[in-house]
């Protein structure tokens, strides 16, 4: 049994995709220590992908991804791919029937181990070291990240509730 995507779905899916596209590429970056950025709004698009339909929350995750990729470069696009982690569990988590605020919570900290663990996998260890290694780790990445994405979040949530409240979901 498969289930038919809606030309609804699909046209939000394609308008959230193109916003995670155009969004690193244009908004104003946080002047961080790289590979370390931080583009609020960024992850608006995805997350509220993710509380719509998993396979529109895994296109804008390839959208943010080439995105990062043109703009920031290799490793803060491997940080954007990391997000697929967080979008696959979120996505489980509202199919189980989890509360949403409690999923947007717990997708924060996957969210940031997901970027801790892109940054330190693929940062050589001299330039991490000069950036204060596993301090900058821990500090930076994954407290920064969880941050962002709980501002993100602040952004998503009313977004969504407003689609629905017009029937536009």
């Amino acid at each position: 049994m498969s289930k038919k995507i809606s030309t609804k779905i699909m046209v939000f899916g394609a308008l959230l995709t193109a916003l995670s596209f155009i969004i690193p590429l244009t908004f104003p970056k946080l002047p961080l220590p790289q590979p370390f950025s931080v583009t609020f709004a960024s992850h608006v698009p995805t997350l509220l992908a993710m509380l719509i339909n998993p396979i529109m929350a895994v296109f804008t995750v390839i959208g943010s991804t080439i995105a990062f990729l043109v703009s920031l470069g290799p490793i803060v696009s491997l940080r954007a791919a990391s997000h697929i982690l967080f979008v696959i569990v979120g996505c489980l988590m509202l199919k189980k029937g989890i509360n949403m605020y409690l999923t947007l919570g717990l997708c924060s900290v996957i969210h940031a181990l997901g970027e801790v663990i892109a940054v330190y996998a693929f940062t050589p260890s001299a330039e991490l070291g000069a950036k204060g290694g596993m301090t900058f780790l821990w500090g930076v990445v994954f407290g920064v990240t969880i941050f962002h994405h709980i501002v993100d979040c602040i952004i998503t949530v009313p977004v969504f509730k407003a689609l629905k409240r017009t029937k536009l979901l």
